[in-house]
């Protein structure tokens, strides 16, 4: 496996037809749910959950995810979710030795991805996530009551200080 993924990694780009809870045919995914694990992100892996390519819909909670890269700045994200993902919530996890807690691209208004209440260890300092969170656009990324610690405390988000 290439390092441009993770232990767990998701493509939604097929649709399904099936009978939703109205009895109605619909293709609009339900949840998927990830919880109660524990895995160790080794073999170069650049992120602990990536939700690729149109992934949606998925609950990530209960969960400990350990980078252990065997490169010197440690791994990537805990969660990713790009190229037209969205809807996917990482919460109430414990990532240990991320590089940043989440990377997440653009959403549309409605379908945004969160990333909240999680326990994180940045591997170094710096900002503690990528994507929406910096921009004031539709589509913002969920972002609050994570509990940050990295090796010197000096955090960021978006460029600004969290002690400020």
């Amino acid at each position: 496996e290439s390092s441009d993924h993770g232990p767990f990694n998701s493509w939604d780009r097929q649709v399904y037809v099936y009978d939703g809870d109205d009895g109605e045919p619909t293709v609009m995914k339900r949840n998927d749910t990830i919880s109660f694990n524990w895995i160790l992100a080794n073999y170069h892996s650049s992120m602990a959950i990536d939700n690729d390519d149109g992934s949606c819909f998925y609950d990530t909670h209960d969960n400990v995810f350990i980078s252990a890269s065997s490169e010197a700045a440690f791994g990537g994200n805990s969660l990713k979710s790009d190229f037209g993902g969205h809807s996917n919530f990482h919460h109430g996890n414990l990532d240990l030795f991320w590089s940043k807690g989440f990377g997440i691209c653009a959403q549309i208004d409605g379908f945004a991805d969160g990333y909240y209440d999680n326990y994180l260890y940045l591997a170094d300092d710096g900002d503690y996530g990528h994507g929406q969170a910096c921009k004031s656009v539709e589509g913002q990324t969920i972002v609050g009551g994570n509990t940050i610690w990295s090796p010197t405390g000096k955090i960021t988000e978006c460029g600004m200080s969290l002690a400020e």
